[in-house]
């Protein structure tokens, strides 16, 4: 089987290295799944989640944290700094030097892993483009209205980095000619539905947390809000009050969303059987048991019900699917 080290241990040389400090500070279980890879695999995968992670925190951490003036005045300053990602992010690929070393968000390091990997595969950019058209949304706040407008969203937001990692699953590496994967279908086309029942999940799982920042972070189309009959200084009140179960109605329309994905996304991912070793296949399905169970916990006894033993049920869900594992 394949086996990493714990991920705060593990130990992949310059400059992935620098990558996993910045991967590890989420301990995602995106991040998690992809440890359990190989070595050259996991070297990929930091490169790419490092990369993106830079950029999304500078948009979300940063810019979407300031007051409104603030933000007003560093917008164009933002925007321009992710046509600059993009554009090292294409370099990179080309296998080319650094081209903005000193002003560009990406470090020395990350440039060099990205550059040593997506530099030597047979993956496009797409993923890094559709991140990109992804954060000019945020940044140009431009309102989510619609639940189509929220799909429109999720492609670069989280069904693009996905694609990355199904990419990864079925890839190969070979020292002389780098990474290469058989997929027929491009990567997207197994990982978006999936990502998107999984981000569903995961706004749903964290909107305790994020309903502490601005309205902006919360990531629900007005459609949603308004059909749930709810605004979002409704749903601020009750998580701080403990009324959960004002919450239970807008959990069930988004959960009822989220499924409808998981059955395309199921059968898509489905596809990846016949091309992934028995290894893969279980890290894919560890990754989904994860969002799965929360989904189930939520529509079991309700989503205010989940709300009342969420950290216990996250903490027990993540720990049985993807537990820290270490050589034997």
């Amino acid at each position: 089987m394949s086996h990493s080290l714990p991920p705060e241990n593990a130990v992949l040389g310059a400059p992935f290295n620098a990558c996993n400090e910045l991967a590890a500070a989420k301990n995602a279980n995106l991040y998690r799944a992809a440890m359990r890879l190989s070595p050259e695999r996991q070297r990929f995968f930091l490169a790419s989640y490092a990369s993106m992670r830079v950029i999304d925190d500078i948009v979300d951490d940063g810019f979407l944290e300031l007051p409104d003036a603030e933000r007003d005045a560093q917008r164009e300053t933002v925007i321009e700094t992710i046509n600059q990602w993009q554009a090292q992010i294409i370099s990179a690929k080309a296998g080319a030097k650094n081209p903005l070393p000193e002003t560009g968000p990406l470090s020395g390091d990350v440039y060099e892993a990205l550059r040593l990997t997506l530099g030597r595969s047979d993956l496009a950019t797409d993923p890094w483009i559709e991140l990109a058209d992804a954060l000019h949304r945020d940044v140009a706040e431009e309102p989510m209205d619609e639940w189509d407008d929220f799909i429109a969203y999720c492609e670069g937001a989280t069904a693009a980095p996905a694609s990355i990692f199904v990419y990864l699953l079925s890839a190969r590496f070979d020292p002389e000619i780098g990474y290469t994967s058989p997929l027929t279908n491009p990567p997207i086309y197994h990982a978006r539905d999936m990502a998107i029942f999984c981000y569903i999940i995961h706004i749903l799982r964290d909107l305790p947390d994020d309903i502490k920042g601005p309205d902006r972070l919360v990531t629900i189309p007005s459609e949603m809000l308004i059909a749930a009959d709810i605004t979002l200084g409704e749903i601020r009140n009750a998580i701080g009050q403990g009324k959960y179960e004002e919450l239970d109605y807008l959990g069930k329309i988004m959960l009822e969303h989220a499924w409808e994905h998981f059955e395309t996304g199921q059968a898509r991912s489905g596809e990846l059987l016949s091309v992934l070793d028995t290894d893969e296949a279980d890290t894919l399905s560890r990754l989904f048991t994860v969002y799965i169970e929360l989904g189930g916990a939520m529509m079991e006894n309700g989503y205010a019900s989940f709300l009342k033993d969420r950290k216990s049920i996250m903490e027990t869900t993540a720990q049985n699917s993807l537990p820290d594992i270490s050589n034997d």
